[in-house]
């Protein structure tokens, strides 16, 4: 028999898998060896735009999908457990990246203050080796995968839920 997950502990799994990813960053660049690369001004400020850009239209789609949610329930079939687990890791996950994509938003013009504007390549202007803000021992590389792993992983619960609903 299936019975329902248990939402806040999920949750608060969620937040600490969230803080330990982006705590561990330094650890995580001294294993793998990472540097910052060198890059120019008009680089690095495409790449800005271009992840402000993705962003945007990523926090639309996980809206959209959040939205349509309800329209795959009808008064002939109620949600089932399973169905309501998997919309629950959906909110779950695409509600933590929609929160942590406004973030990231909001970090972009603290980011492109602080770009070095010298006509050569330097390895300052590595966006994804900057912080988010200057103060916010996070980077802008780090904090952007730990969106699309939400995001990513919220799809596939996503699919899950849809195949839920639809099945015989």
């Amino acid at each position: 028999m299936t019975k329902e997950i248990d939402y806040p502990f999920w949750t608060i799994i969620v937040i600490l898998f969230s803080v330990i990813y982006l705590v561990t960053d330094k650890f995580v660049k001294r294993i793998f060896k990472i540097t910052p690369t060198k890059v120019s001004y008009e680089n690095a400020k495409n790449a800005l735009d271009k992840i402000c850009s993705w962003t945007t239209w990523l926090t639309g789609i996980q809206t959209a999908a959040i939205a349509a949610m309800p329209l795959l329930g009808s008064k002939d079939q109620p949600f089932s457990v399973v169905s309501k687990n998997y919309g629950f890791s959906v909110l779950l996950l695409f509600g933590a990246s929609i929160i942590l994509s406004t973030w990231l938003l909001s970090s972009i013009p603290s980011i492109q203050q602080r770009l070095n504007n010298s006509t050569t390549s330097t390895g300052v202007n590595d966006i994804y080796e900057m912080r988010l803000f200057s103060r916010i021992p996070v980077t802008l590389g780090r904090f952007a995968g730990l969106v699309h792993t939400f995001f990513l992983i919220g799809i596939i619960f996503f699919a899950l839920f849809i195949f839920s609903r639809f099945k015989s």
